[in-house]
């Protein structure tokens, strides 16, 4: 299963020809960027122009107009494609979507699309429509929770998938690295099949 996922992330990424170019995965340190930005904490990663935002919108504040805000940043914006502005973190949600494809489940569905959204437009009111997914998927994850009951092992990945979480979270923040979000988009998509099929059982 985790070489499907694999394959199908090479893939894309290859049809693109963008692999490992100006949207390297390994880390997303700030690079210059087309326009000044006059921000009071200095970003990790770069808030270039692109198609959906400007530099310029940093100083809006209304509610579908205000930017992701830097702590919710995983990846430097639009280096890969104008028109997607974190685009590993965009298409590592093929996972979620591939599961939820495979078990007929709208959460994970919903929650991959938001996903996919909110790092393709950065704005914040769509990261909290991303929050919600996460949020639909839970919900999904605690119905079945017969199948943690019947397979106390399965608490493992959980564990692991938690680690990861929090471990993207730190190295994203003070670090500046894309890497961690992507595998644990593809992980969490792993997790979920993985109880999904076992709940079938």
């Amino acid at each position: 299963m985790v070489k499907k996922y694999v394959f199908l992330l090479l893939f894309v990424c290859l049809q693109n020809g963008t692999i490992f170019s100006g949207g390297s995965l390994s880390s997303g340190k700030q690079e210059s960027v087309s326009k000044p930005v006059n921000v009071e904490k200095k970003h990790l990663f770069s808030r270039g122009s692109g198609y959906w935002t400007d530099p310029a919108d940093e100083s809006t504040t209304g509610w579908f107009s205000q930017l992701t805000s830097p702590a919710s940043q995983r990846e430097n914006w639009y280096k890969v494609s104008p028109y997607v502005a974190e685009f590993w973190c965009a298409i590592s949600n093929v996972g979620f979507l591939y599961v939820g494809y495979k078990h007929r489940s709208p959460e994970l569905m919903a929650a991959g699309l938001a996903s996919l959204l909110s790092h393709s437009i950065p704005k914040q009111w769509l990261l909290s429509v991303d929050k919600a997914g996460v949020l639909f998927v839970l919900s999904k994850v605690l119905r079945e929770y017969k199948v943690f009951k019947d397979n106390p092992k399965l608490l493992a990945p959980v564990g692991l998938a938690g680690l990861i979480n929090l471990t993207d979270a730190y190295l994203a923040r003070n670090k500046g690295y894309t890497l961690p979000h992507v595998v644990w988009h593809l992980s969490a998509a792993l997790l979920a099949d993985v109880v999904l099929t076992a709940a079938k059982r």
